[in-house]
């Protein structure tokens, strides 16, 4: 499969791109983007074996991440060290289950006002993020235990880390979807 002029994905996954979903400010809460090119004839499990070792994956969610991949540590992703990431850690998870987590951690926090949603213009920019999650395979990280967190692991998801992989085979197109705060 030939993607541009000279770049083949084969055996795995590509990067393309990354984008970033704000929710209402001073809930320093966000739904993180990174997207990549598949190769067909892969199964999901060698696919999540080819992102885990991209080093596009290795991102600390407390860095800022444009549109290309930066040096990270490639030791680290999210919270924790990248070594207690494995494939049998996603598991595959209705979209409309998926869909409504995110929903429930977007709106259903311990708010300083009990009665705070997120205001619908928000949640209007997630919709996008929930097509993604209705295109393809869904598979949630089971997320390791703290006892694998790294040193400044800390920093995100006080409310939440919320991490799912969206493969959608036909557009061969794999989307990771982390929805967190610092």
């Amino acid at each position: 499969m030939k993607r541009g002029a000279d770049k083949e994905v084969s055996g795995g996954v590509e990067f393309v791109g990354a984008d970033i979903v704000h929710l209402d400010k001073n809930t320093f809460m966000w739904v993180q983007l990174t997207h990549f090119a598949i190769s067909l004839a892969e199964s999901d499990e060698v696919l999540l074996a080819s992102l885990i070792a991209s080093p596009a994956y290795a991102h600390d969610y407390a860095s800022p991440c444009p549109s290309h991949p930066q040096p990270f540590d490639t030791a680290i992703h999210g919270r924790w060290n990248l070594s207690a990431i494995a494939v049998d850690r996603f598991v595959p998870r209705p979209s409309a289950d998926a869909i409504a987590q995110l929903k429930h951690w977007a709106n259903d926090q311990d708010w300083t006002d009990p009665d705070y949603r997120q205001p619908q213009e928000v949640l209007k920019r997630l919709d996008s993020v929930f097509d993604l999650m209705r295109s393809g395979a869904v598979y949630q990280l089971d997320n390791p235990s703290d006892d694998d967190m790294h040193e400044y692991g800390f920093v995100t998801g006080e409310m939440g880390f919320h991490e799912f992989v969206v493969i959608n085979h036909p557009a061969q197109a794999l989307h990771v979807i982390v929805a967190s705060d610092d």
